[in-house]
């Protein structure tokens, strides 16, 4: 029997670093019926397509939406800004992926997540905070870039690195982070414009305010947690090479 993708004329893979990075999209975005996905394909409004989600720990799962709003390198005049991609419109999930959750759920250990920042209240206040945002997370809290270089390895779900504090140590941890296999999202705090940029080059997913109020805190970590790692448009007559978003 053919797949039903095949019969679409676009379809895009969507691979998720963790099976709980996949949760928090889930949780966040695909239970409510939409999936941002970032890309530069060219897919226009309206578009039927097939997502094919690679979660480590399951096999494919194939979900059919339709393109409910796409971004460009460029954003359109009154449009958010942010990085190019699709916005995916899903009918109804619940079906196909309910076994899916279900298996990952009763599995789920929590997330890890280091805090990097030389300040003791600071890190405190990050954690807490982190805490009540994932109440299952673990917090690891490094004072310094070479602690939090130790520390640093695939098994770590998420970075928060303060910049101010140590602007080297900050942006090489960032780096550090991004030289795991796969590598670990990472959300840079600073309160520089210049220093947003070098985080930036250093490879961080999202930036926030230091001290992040807790709405935007929240806001940033579940939308790294959640990104998927890298996107694969594949068209009918065949495929463009995936988009890197980490």
């Amino acid at each position: 029997m053919q797949r039903e993708h095949e019969r679409m004329p676009y379809s895009v893979q969507a691979a998720f670093r963790t099976s709980s990075s996949f949760l928090v999209a889930y949780s966040v975005n695909l239970s409510r019926g939409g999936l941002f996905l970032e890309t530069t394909a060219e897919i226009p409004m309206g578009a039927p397509i097939t997502v094919d989600l690679e979660i480590p720990g399951t096999g494919p799962v194939c979900i059919n939406g339709v393109v409910a709003w796409r971004r460009g390198l460029e954003p359109l005049e009154g449009q958010p800004e942010g990085p190019p991609g699709l916005g995916i419109e899903f009918q109804d999930v619940a079906p196909t992926l309910g076994g899916v959750i279900d298996h990952l759920v009763s599995s789920f250990r929590g997330v890890q997540i280091l805090v990097l920042s030389g300040d003791r209240q600071d890190r405190t206040t990050l954690a807490r905070s982190i805490k009540s945002i994932f109440s299952t997370a673990e917090v690891l809290q490094a004072a310094d870039a070479g602690v939090a270089t130790t520390l640093m390895s695939a098994e770590i779900d998420l970075a928060v690195i303060d910049i101010d504090f140590d602007v080297e140590g900050g942006l090489q941890a960032l780096r550090n982070a991004k030289a795991q296999l796969p590598p670990v999202p990472t959300v840079a705090l600073t309160m520089n414009n210049q220093l947003r940029e070098h985080a930036r080059n250093a490879g961080a997913d999202e930036i926030a305010t230091n001290p992040p109020p807790f709405a935007e805190l929240q806001v940033v970590l579940v939308r790294a947690l959640g990104k998927p790692t890298s996107v694969t448009p594949t068209f009918a007559g065949g495929s463009v090479p995936p988009t890197p978003t980490l």
